[in-house]
């Protein structure tokens, strides 16, 4: 069932090949590289904000739309860069989706769209833009087990005073180890209410 917990942004209907620019994306010109991958929707086509059934919906694609394809995941899901500004967002979270085996064409070279990891659907994610240390302790002082690449993510377990408790299995880095990383060096995609929150924890006498 899809979740209609935000506003539908409907992008507008496009022509290809024309030039025309809306707020969201710029069409291809005669400038463009050859082995750039465009989609071009026959039907009105849903936009997630997930490559998952279950995301909210972000907009839908008119007939007539043409997008660029940025990335592809395993499962066959469609990214491109909506063009608007998201300060917050990093790696595939940037990316808005089209699912698999809908009514669409694509022109230029798609077997060389780079293949990315993508966030399901119900998970809060910490992401990262630089390399962030990983923690045995939601403490700064204790031994850093591991790191987050940057542009990566984890799921959020759970939070404690400016700390998050991540686990790496629902990530791009699965081999990293989970632990604590400091809220002040990630940025979060999903719904922090939903996550529980500690109290202090208890030391050892």
């Amino acid at each position: 069932m899809y979740r209609y917990s935000i506003a539908f942004t409907i992008l507008a209907a496009v022509a290809c090949g024309q030039g025309v620019t809306t707020a969201s994306q710029q069409l291809p010109d005669s400038s463009m590289a050859d082995d750039t991958c465009m989609l071009t929707a026959l039907d009105s086509l849903d936009v997630y904000s997930r490559p998952d059934n279950d995301a909210s919906l972000w907009g839908i694609l008119p007939p007539g739309g043409c997008i660029t394809i940025s990335g592809v995941t395993a499962d066959g899901w469609l990214g491109f860069d909506p063009g608007v500004a998201q300060a917050g967002n990093s790696g595939s979270f940037r990316y808005r989706w089209i699912a698999p085996g809908g009514s669409f064409t694509l022109t230029g070279d798609h077997d060389r769209i780079e293949t990315v990891w993508g966030p399901a659907a119900g998970i809060t994610y910490a992401m990262t833009f630089t390399t962030t240390p990983i923690y045995v302790e939601p403490d700064t002082s204790s031994f850093i087990a591991d790191s987050l690449p940057g542009d990566s993510a984890a799921c959020i377990l759970s939070r404690m005073d400016g700390w998050y408790h991540i686990s790496t299995s629902e990530s791009p880095t699965p081999d990293v180890l989970s632990g604590w990383v400091n809220s002040m060096d990630v940025s979060v995609s999903g719904e922090l209410d939903t996550i529980p929150e500690l109290g202090e924890p208890v030391l050892p006498d």
